[in-house]
């Protein structure tokens, strides 16, 4: 998005130190370099030169950036092919048009330094004009969007052009998906000019996109260093609470009780359960938490300390053959790892709990960790096989020579030179430690060969869990199943959540080699429960990287709505007779998402840009931009009405977090899609549907309501100390990233709902209220700061927050004295 608090933003790298790192390479490889600016010098010299994408506050220093004339544009536009040049014309109007531009001249934000151009990507148009969000689905980029990347290959006559970080919006342009012609606007910018593309290696699914859209080579970078999340403020005094009423068990029953009634009083206000074995679980899950710290910045390697942390957080876990060392470590003193970690607040006979237990294991898988790195020394221990924890210890050797060979700066370099770039796989880090050693080129698993067996066998659990847990609040099974299917996570996962509507319907694929060729059916008699009807929601990277798979779907649903069986016992069936008068063999349909050459819904550009006045506005948004049923025999197909009566039959909406880096409040595409998906449910069905998050980067599947797991991600990162000073130690992009997450906060208010009062002042207290951290962020970046400021005080204005008069003052005070601050500077 353009503005201020938007420079340089990228998932989860610190761009402007980054690009001092790269330039520094690039000066010592003979690149033509006057001088290399420290990371803060850059971010100074694009504030102080007004260098940024439609900015409210900054103006560009117009002698100081590089300028393209009408009628020098105007000769470009003429090579654009007349098809595409017309729909620019149409849809912005004649040149120059009104973004970013100055006394008739169309800016080109960036920087020269020698044979170095640091550019921002322009804006898609949205922000400048709202009206935008809604107008079209294919909108093609504005003039100076155009001019931008002429000018690079024309003016500046750039050989190649490297994108940094995750990610642009270059390739996912209007156009083909894939074979792109020379209609087709990424083509067109792009052209032959070689795409070096430096790329979050957790996000494969989009990389292919940039791949298949704008010819990118890419190179991958690592995440952040993770750490545990800790407990602070009242969670740290109701863990102590709780230790203390369990040590008061043994002594004094009347003491426990008083202790227990401080513990309920004191956790009651945050929803963390009933009983102070519930407070104390849930307390631990907080806890122990994998969360990243701050952003990464290319080209440096984590730590040795780092590193040992990383690999006792990767121990955590069973893999195949190799079995987690914590489950060596727990099961040699005659414990059942799994009882451990479900139950942690369950005493042992020597008086500690089981959450005890788990981190004394966890210290000392950190030791024996370091000891067989440094010393190759693998402890004799009593009960634990020897064998196993040396296959464990070679695994994390493995992992950590693969860590120490990763060169994003080197990999870039090599880019340049015409140099091959080895391939790699993406993924999380933690359930896919492959991904080392970064600085390789993304590439995707065979689409073909998903669901995966090991899949096929967490999506039933998950199928199981989503099923059992309304049948337990509601007494019945759910008729339909909304769920929200990302080529994000079927990339990380293999496909769980495919195998999870799999057995929903009651279907299973049949193998042979490694490909599926054939759905079977699963007897009733087997499955013992109805078939679950399901309405699947994609994006457009599903669509365009997994359509095998949309249609083996929906083979799916039409065998399964075909199948004789009592209505009663197959929902799907019962579904598809009450729709097909209205909607003939359309009413099979079950999969929809956004139209072709569209990615997305606009729901993000909406919250961002805060373009809208209620919430029957975002449903109706969300439905327009997902109406398009896909299937085995048609392809984007406008189906709003079918949609409609589909969406007010569902009972739950699921989702998979299949990764570590992002908790649902960490990502704006969660209250997009499944923020989108509940609030249509809603609005069509007249009721609130059961929200799911299943969660699979545990030790053990997880499905909880949506409600826990934002509350999860609230505590362990958007209020946690040691997450936000983390993040602030990364200076101005840092401070972006703090200020996204309370976007994403009104985001999820607005659609999935649960962001409670004390979220809301706990982000008060711990961001603009503690002076220490506010003038950091203050000093670092006021323009996100101040924008930080502007969403508590929109979310208090719609609503969604019951502030006190006294708070909202404050906030108003501060709000004004940042406003005072840039007219003084600016």
């Amino acid at each position: 998005p353009p503005g201020e608090e938007n420079l340089g933003k990228a998932a989860y790298l610190n761009v402007f130190e980054s690009l001092s790192r790269l330039l520094k390479a690039l000066k010592e490889s003979g690149y033509s370099v006057p001088r290399v600016p420290s990371g803060e010098e850059l971010k100074n010299i694009f504030v102080s030169k007004g260098i940024v994408n439609s900015g409210e506050w900054l103006q560009p220093k117009l002698s100081e950036i590089p300028q393209v004339s009408i009628r020098e544009y105007s000769s470009w536009l003429k090579e654009v092919p007349e098809k595409s040049r017309e729909e620019v014309l149409r849809e912005w109007g004649p040149p120059p048009g009104s973004i970013m531009i100055a006394d008739s001249s169309i800016l080109i934000p960036g920087l020269v330094l020698g044979n170095v151009f640091i550019g921002l990507q322009p804006s898609r148009g949205f922000h400048e004009d709202p009206s935008k969000i809604y107008h079209d689905k294919n909108l093609p980029p504005h003039h100076q969007y155009i001019a931008f990347y002429k000018w690079i290959r024309k003016g500046f006559k750039a050989d190649a052009i490297i994108h940094l970080g995750t990610h642009g919006t270059l390739e996912f342009l209007p156009g083909k998906e894939v074979g792109l012609s020379s209609q087709c606007f990424p083509d067109i910018l792009i052209s032959d000019c070689p795409n070096i593309y430096v790329y979050h290696a957790v996000n494969s699914s989009e990389a292919s996109i940039a791949k298949r859209r704008s010819y990118a080579v890419i190179i991958s970078h690592a995440s952040p260093p993770l750490t545990d999340s800790g407990l602070h403020g009242d969670f740290q005094e109701i863990e102590r609470l709780t230790l203390e009423y369990f040590d008061s068990l043994q002594y004094s029953r009347e003491r426990a009780e008083e202790v227990a009634r401080r513990i309920l009083e004191r956790a009651g206000k945050y929803g963390l359960g009933e009983s102070v074995e519930e407070i104390y679980d849930r307390i631990q899950e907080f806890k122990r938490s994998i969360i990243p710290k701050g952003l990464h910045i290319l080209g440096e390697k984590l730590s040795f300390d780092e590193i040992i942390a990383y690999l006792t957080f990767l121990a955590r876990y069973d893999r195949g053959r190799v079995s987690s060392l914590h489950r060596l470590l727990i099961e040699s003193q005659g414990l059942d790892y799994a009882e451990v970690l479900e139950k942690p607040h369950k005493m042992t006979s020597y008086g500690k709990t089981y959450a005890e237990v788990l981190s004394e294991a966890e210290r000392r898988a950190r030791e024996i960790i370091r000891d067989y790195l440094i010393y190759g020394t693998i402890p004799s221990m009593e009960g634990v096989n020897k064998e196993r924890m040396a296959e464990t210890l070679d695994f994390l050797r493995d992992v950590y020579e693969r860590i120490i060979a990763s060169d994003e700066v080197g990999a870039v370099l090599k880019a340049l030179n015409g140099g091959f770039i080895e391939p790699g796989p993406g993924g999380d880090f933690v359930r896919t430690p492959e991904v080392y050693p970064t600085g390789r080129n993304i590439y995707q698993l065979d689409p073909t060969s998903l669901p995966t067996e090991a899949a096929m066998e967490r999506g039933r659990k998950i199928a199981d869990e989503y099923l059992k847990r309304f049948y337990q609040r509601y007494g019945r099974y759910p008729r339909t199943v909304g769920v929200v299917l990302w080529a994000f996570e079927t990339m990380k996962t293999g496909g769980e959540t495919l195998a999870a509507i799999f057995h929903l319907l009651g279907v299973k694929p049949v193998w042979k080699s490694l490909y599926i060729r054939d759905l079977e059916i699963i007897p009733l008699s087997e499955l013992k429960r109805p078939r679950i009807d399901v309405v699947v929601t994609i994006c457009g990277i599903f669509r365009d990287t997994f359509y095998n798979i949309v249609e083996l779907l929906d083979k799916a649903v039409r065998i399964v709505a075909s199948l004789n069986e009592p209505e009663e016992m197959n929902y799907v069936r019962a579904n598809f007779q009450r729709l097909r008068n209205a909607y003939g063999e359309n009413a099979y349909f079950r999969i929809f998402g956004p139209p072709e050459g569209k990615y997305a819904t606009s729901l993000t550009s909406l919250i961002e840009s805060s373009q809208w006045k209620s919430e029957a506005e975002l449903i109706s948004a969300y439905l327009e931009s997902m109406k398009f049923a896909y299937g085995e025999r048609e392809r984007s197909i406008e189906a709003r009405n079918l949609l409609s009566s589909l969406l007010s039959n569902v009972d739950i909406v699921a989702q998979v977090r299949d990764n570590v880096n992002y908790e649902i409040t960490d990502l704006d595409h969660y209250y997009e899609f499944l923020g989108g998906l509940t609030k249509a449910v809603e609005g069509e069905s007249g009721r609130k549907p059961l929200v799911l998050v299943a969660d699979t980067t545990k030790e053990m599947i997880k499905v909880e309501d949506a409600a826990s797991s934002i509350k999860r991600g609230i505590v362990t990162r958007t209020i946690n100390p040691k997450w936000l000073d983390a993040m602030i130690a990364h200076g101005y992009n840092g401070v972006t990233k703090i200020a996204d997450r309370i976007e994403y906060m009104l985001g999820l208010s607005a659609t999935i709902g649960h962001i409670e009062d004390w979220m809301w002042n706990s982000v008060a207290e711990n961001i603009i209220f503690n002076k220490e951290r506010a003038k950091k962020m203050r000093d670092a970046n006021i323009f996100a700061y101040r924008k930080i400021i502007r969403r508590l005080l929109e979310a208090a204005k719609r609503g969604y927050w019951r502030a006190e008069r006294e708070v909202i003052k404050r906030l108003e005070e501060e709000y004004l004295e940042t406003e005072e601050v840039l007219e003084g500077e600016v």
